[in-house]
């Protein structure tokens, strides 16, 4: 129980909460373990909990009217996915897939409504995240937008990097758990755009991939080239 209190009191929604309100949701939170691939929910689905990222990452995703998959975020640890649904009776918008062994808090809809009027903090805290996730949905438009396919991909790197450490090392070495279909899937471009700007990066010293092992070798080069404009 105690390493619960600890999860949810490092992630963003409940970091300023009181052990004793702490308590009180883990009173009616569970955990689940997935193995990697594993569907945690579908489009269509009924929303019916919220869950924290214990330990793992995952992908929210949808099928394009073609077939083909639309990455729209990656998660991991400490983030809280399936928020949206607790607030209306509609279903599930995306799919949520695990990238690799996670282990969720999944927390009901109905308790955790109950929750919310009960600890205004949590309420306060809660709006916070909604209104910082719907900045970063604005963020990724004006990217999709406005930015070429190289600084999209060195960002996306250091996204996937940022998930994975919270280091600066000489060298930074993270698993590459997506494809390259879903790298260019996350990002809109193509697999082949993706395939050549990896390949670039790694000519220039600024990575290299070696058996889905991402290593960073020059991070603020990495770094200048997301916030290029042209490719």
């Amino acid at each position: 129980m105690s390493s619960l209190i600890r999860v949810l009191g490092q992630t963003s929604v409940f970091e300023n909460l009181s052990e004793a309100e702490l308590q009180a949701i883990i009173t009616v939170s569970g955990r689940e373990k997935l193995g990697a691939g594993e569907t945690v929910f579908t489009t269509g689905s009924i929303g019916d909990a919220m869950y924290v990222i214990e330990t793992g990452s995952l992908k929210i995703s949808r099928i394009a009217p073609m077939g083909k998959e639309r990455i729209i975020r990656l998660l991991g640890r400490g983030e809280v996915i399936g928020e949206m649904a607790l607030f209306d009776d509609e279903p599930r918008s995306a799919d949520a897939v695990t990238l690799e062994e996670t282990v969720l808090i999944r927390i009901p809809k109905q308790e955790f409504l109950q929750l919310l009027e009960e600890i205004p903090s949590l309420a306060i805290r809660f709006l916070s995240v909604l209104a910082t996730r719907l900045r970063r949905m604005n963020e990724k438009l004006e990217e999709l937008t406005f930015l070429t396919a190289r600084p999209r991909v060195a960002r996306l790197l250091l996204e996937i990097t940022e998930k994975a450490t919270s280091e600066r090392a000489e060298v930074l070495t993270v698993p590459l758990r997506l494809t390259q279909e879903e790298m260019a899937a996350l990002i809109g471009i193509t697999r082949e755009t993706v395939s050549r700007i990896l390949s670039e990066l790694q000519g220039l010293g600024v990575i290299s991939i070696e058996e889905r092992i991402l290593h960073i070798k020059e991070l603020d080069k990495l770094e200048a080239l997301a916030e290029m404009s042209t490719s």
